[in-house]
């Protein structure tokens, strides 16, 4: 079964941000039924509640279409300024539903402006995520870091610590005000640095970037919202 869907991304392999339009076709034929897949997402004070709540229902929109399961694919989150909040951990949940509403559920604390600890949430995600009491099988593992600017700490001890773990890291940056050399550190590749223009974007770029990745997902929905 496939299905075609047309959607908006924009990507970057350079400092050059390029807008596109991009067919996903997913299809019930994946060459990656079995992974860990986390996010961990910058909640610091530039965000602002408005714009983690795209952010939030982005993600939890592009996890409905993956193929979740014991045995299938696992998701974790976690949000961090300069402080980090494990939500949910690898084992917590086996089933997309339950977990886009636990992400849909999230509220922004909006009480300060936090400052961003990017490197420090790094390292706090391999000491409690990348555990087989959180449920990490230490397979396929491929990890989203979510910000919108540059951290406030130095990132690259804890991005080699994460990525010496085998992960996959994947550096999402949302506007103009991203380090792009950090984020470069980050990622696993150059080819793992998105960025997007808007807050808006985030739910098209995971989309796309699940698809390009031949991550199982539901062909059943698949159409953009």
């Amino acid at each position: 079964t496939t299905t075609t869907t047309t959607i908006k991304t924009t990507t970057t392999m350079s400092p050059t941000t390029i807008t596109t339009q991009t067919p996903i076709t997913t299809t019930s034929d994946c060459s990656r039924g079995q992974v860990d897949v986390a996010f961990i997402v910058d909640v610091s004070g530039s965000v602002g509640a408005a714009n983690f709540a795209l952010v939030r229902d982005g993600i939890a929109t592009a996890v409905s279409r993956l193929t979740v399961g014991v045995d299938r694919i696992r998701v974790a989150f976690m949000r961090y300024h300069t402080r980090q909040f494990p939500e949910f951990f690898f084992n917590d949940f086996y089933v997309s539903s339950e977990i886009e509403s636990e992400i849909r559920a999230l509220v922004y604390d909006a009480s300060r402006k936090f400052g961003t600890g990017t490197g420090l949430a790094l390292g706090y995600f391999v000491d409690n995520f990348l555990l087989p009491s959180a449920g990490w099988r230490n397979i396929d593992t491929l990890v989203y870091v979510v910000t919108d600017g540059a951290s406030q700490d130095d990132v690259t001890p804890n991005s080699a610590y994460l990525k010496s773990s085998g992960a996959q890291v994947v550096a999402l940056g949302i506007t103009d005000l991203v380090n792009i050399n950090e984020l470069e550190i980050i990622a696993s590749s150059q080819e793992d640095v998105i960025l997007v223009a808007t807050f808006g974007d985030v739910q098209d770029a995971i989309l796309n970037d699940i698809n390009n990745r031949q991550l199982c997902v539901d062909t059943t929905t698949t159409t953009t919202t």
